[in-house]
């Protein structure tokens, strides 16, 4: 993969083409004084523009960790108020998905300024856009310029999770679909997989396969109601995407027509309950060890918390005993 085809997915150059089939967005440049801050370690925010001009007319000094971006807060604020009052917030490539346990409901739901500083500094995936964004390119590639980084704000809409699809395109063809929460089992997906791949597979040939600049590529669409889509994101194809129930064997497979993966669009869900797979955002909210001891992933971790369950209550039992 070269650095033009992650550009490519950068919101910023594939919005204007997809807007009809989008979902409605203000994109704002930031300022290099802000990717400093959002790089910076610690979480504090910064003082308001009313906190500014309270300092101003009181003489207050000002808190040295906190830095102030009035401006910037300026067009936040406009947007959100352009988009209804409540938005979805992300950067070039990613949003803060992971940082969702940090806000008020566990949602990217965000109503202020504020609501939007608090997720990008508290998540990993918004500090990988910063640092990594080329990480699986050639290194020999450097056509590609300097990253403009940019605040996207999407106006708030209600995605039903059920409805909400990964398409993976080899050589501007529809080779896969995904569910794409695979933490959950939707009962009215199964059902519908033929007239979904259908229908996916012709919105894609009408309105995205001569818009997009590359050959190989992946997005993410919401089905509102029957055959009509809303695009939400563009992905390269590529190990930095989740294959989500796919693996990147069988879809580059699929890319290069090889036998054993050839033939028509592979449609995959959650069959059943016993399906369900941990939450990819589960490593992000609580230490790892919790993580290991609820997905079943460390064995050896179990055991010893079995063994220090088993020693507490044969203390308690002791202590039961002594006291009578």
């Amino acid at each position: 993969m070269n650095r033009q085809q992650v550009l490519n997915c950068s919101f910023s150059s594939w919005y204007t083409n997809f807007i009809e089939h989008t979902i409605e967005s203000e994109i704002i440049k930031l300022p290099q004084s802000f990717i400093d801050y959002l790089h910076a370690d610690g979480i504090y925010l910064p003082r308001s523009k009313d906190e500014l001009q309270c300092q101003q007319n009181t003489r207050e000094e000002p808190c040295k960790n906190a830095p102030s971006f009035p401006e910037l807060q300026v067009k936040v604020e406009r947007a959100i108020k352009q988009l209804g009052g409540a938005v979805f917030p992300k950067l070039n490539w990613s949003a803060p998905r992971d940082a969702s346990w940090i806000a008020f409901g566990n949602s990217l739901k965000c109503q202020t300024f504020n609501d939007i500083i608090l997720l990008l500094k508290s998540s990993d995936f918004v500090t990988h856009d910063l640092t990594q964004p080329f990480e699986t390119c050639s290194e020999e590639d450097t056509a590609a310029g300097q990253v403009q980084y940019e605040l996207v704000l999407r106006r708030w809409k209600e995605i039903v999770p059920s409805m909400e699809f990964r398409v993976f395109v080899a050589n501007q063809e529809v080779v896969a679909i995904s569910q794409r929460d695979i933490s959950s089992f939707f009962p009215c997906i199964p059902p519908m997989e033929n007239d979904l791949t259908y229908e996916i597979v012709n919105f894609h040939d009408r309105y995205v396969s001569c818009s997009f600049p590359d050959a190989h590529y992946v997005f993410d669409v919401f089905r509102k109601s029957e055959g009509e889509y809303l695009i939400l994101d563009f992905n390269p194809f590529n190990e930095v995407t989740d294959p989500l129930l796919f693996t990147w064997t069988e879809l580059r497979g699929a890319r290069d027509g090889l036998p054993q993966y050839a033939g028509d669009c592979q449609f995959r869900c959650i069959q059943e309950e016993a399906g369900v797979q941990p939450s990819a955002y589960l490593a992000y909210s609580m230490p790892t060890d919790f993580v290991d001891l609820t997905t079943g992933t460390d064995a050896a971790k179990l055991v010893d918390f079995l063994k220090m369950e088993g020693q507490k209550q044969q203390g308690d039992s002791s202590d039961e005993d002594g006291q009578r």
